[in-house]
């Protein structure tokens, strides 16, 4: 049998390809108004190699004009995009002289497109990066960045090689982050792992738990104490704690073990670990807000602190203008009679986000406020209902919550309203809308008036 494998030609003939743009039926418009830049493309190519794209560019998602399919992916720079175009058509990246921030943010966008074979060959490079920057005090911004995109993926980085011998301070920085998208009992093995690894070079002395001298007990607990505040031990399953906890409860400070002991056999609340559940494994599909506000607003729902072993919370949404289109009858039609929402609004030109809280659902009929009853109004009474505002910063912990203070006028339901919250303390009205405090606690908004960029609604429904 005779083969021969030209794969370097090939490449080259795709470059070719791609540098022409010959019979090309796709334009991406990647970048803001900045970096803002068109790629010439074929939708072909583009469909062979990205499951993103092959589904992006169906023709259910397509909306070719004159023959062409403009696509735009504002959220990836036009120099990250120009690398991924390039990886497509030739299976070559160069990272050599890339910056750190450049490789990260490929390494997000790949994900993003689903070429996973690109993704694998990126995280290997970002592992040298945060052993590298994360001894760098003066790196902050950069640690952070790294931080956020193995906390979306950390297995990956956790089942490397050279994980048991990763540096204390680095592992725990992973560990103590809420936006870790991990559960809590894979953490704990990775933790007994490293620890294990930490005490002793001898990895088949120490399999056996059960034949640890009193020293190793000492070294291993000494390994592991900086890091048992930041575990959700309550979280684990109790047939997991069984097997993967209590063999090393020696290593656990006795009172936080009888704790978690009266908790797994008694459903006895936490006194000694109370540490909400990451929000991580929360998901929501936002364009608006990320997991970390959405972690937020399920605090505000429940008023209080809930030992869970899971995320309490579903977020389905019913609602996207920009997708949907700014139209009061789809926006009814999409909402009407669906359970407790979260209504989110982003205003024009503020970084500004707002939004409300309403338990009893949207629930403006149409069929109801028909004939000579199409101006009814009617009030519907809640003492559960707030709104909201997230701050101008990006990543701000600044917020104003305001619950309702006289319930009996919690959510006025009025034909052609779209969202009304008290007496116009968050009044929607298509695209704009007002905020004046009245029968809610604080006024949200310094300006009574506001112009929507984007509005998103999600029925919230809890979860065993």
């Amino acid at each position: 049998m005779f083969i021969v494998k030209l794969f370097e030609d090939l490449s080259k003939d795709f470059s070719q390809l791609l540098d022409a743009s010959d019979d090309y039926d796709v334009v991406i418009q990647a970048g803001e108004i900045s970096d803002f830049k068109e790629f010439k493309a074929h939708s072909n190519v583009l469909r062979a190699r990205s499951p993103y794209f092959k589904a992006a560019l169906s023709n259910q998602w397509a909306n070719p004009q004159s023959g062409v399919t403009i696509f735009k992916k504002s959220n990836i720079s036009s120099d990250v995009f120009r690398f991924i175009l390039c990886y497509i058509y030739t299976g070559i990246i160069d990272l050599t002289d890339q910056s750190s921030s450049n490789i990260l943010s490929l390494l997000v966008a790949s994900d993003e497109l689903m070429l996973d074979k690109l993704v694998d060959q990126i995280q290997k490079h970002v592992r040298i990066l945060t052993l590298t920057f994360f001894k760098l005090q003066s790196c902050t911004t950069l640690q952070d960045h790294i931080m956020k995109t193995i906390c979306k993926n950390p297995k990956p980085f956790l089942e490397l090689e050279e994980f048991p011998n990763l540096d204390k301070d680095i592992f725990l920085k992973l560990v103590e982050r809420d936006d870790l998208d991990i559960e809590e009992i894979d953490i704990w093995k990775y933790l007994i792992k490293w620890g294990k690894a930490s005490i002793s070079s001898n990895k088949k002395s120490m399999m056996d738990v059960t034949k640890w001298e009193k020293s190793d007990f000492a070294l291993f607990k000494k390994s592991l104490d900086p890091f048992i505040p930041h575990i959700r031990l309550h979280e684990i399953s109790s047939e997991e704690f069984f097997h993967h906890v209590r063999p090393y409860k020696k290593a656990i400070p006795k009172d936080l073990y009888e704790d978690l002991m009266a908790y797994q056999m008694a459903n006895i609340t936490p006194k000694v670990s109370k540490l909400h559940p990451r929000y991580g494994s929360i998901n929501i599909d936002s364009a608006i807000i990320e997991k970390d506000k959405a972690a937020i607003i399920i605090n505000w729902i429940e008023k209080r602190t809930i030992f869970s072993r899971k995320p309490f919370y579903q977020f389905t949404l019913t609602y996207r203008a920009t997708r949907d289109g700014f139209e009061y009858n789809k926006f009814i039609a999409n909402n009407n009679s669906s359970g407790a929402i979260i209504g989110l609004i982003k205003i024009k030109d503020s970084k500004k986000i707002i939004g409300g809280y309403n338990p009893l659902g949207l629930r403006n009929n149409n069929n109801r406020y028909s004939g000579s009853n199409r101006y009814r109004q009617q009030w519907e009474s809640t003492n559960d209902s707030f709104i909201f505002c997230f701050g101008d910063e990006e990543g701000s912990d600044v917020h104003i919550l305001s619950r309702v203070k006289n319930s009996s006028y919690a959510i006025y339901n009025y034909n052609g309203y779209w969202m009304n919250f008290g007496n116009s303390d968050l009044l929607l009205n298509g695209g704009s809308g007002s905020c004046s405090q009245s029968y809610y606690e604080n006024t949200i908004l310094d300006t009574n008036s506001f112009v929507v960029e984007e509005l998103e609604t999600f029925v919230v429904s809890q979860t065993i």
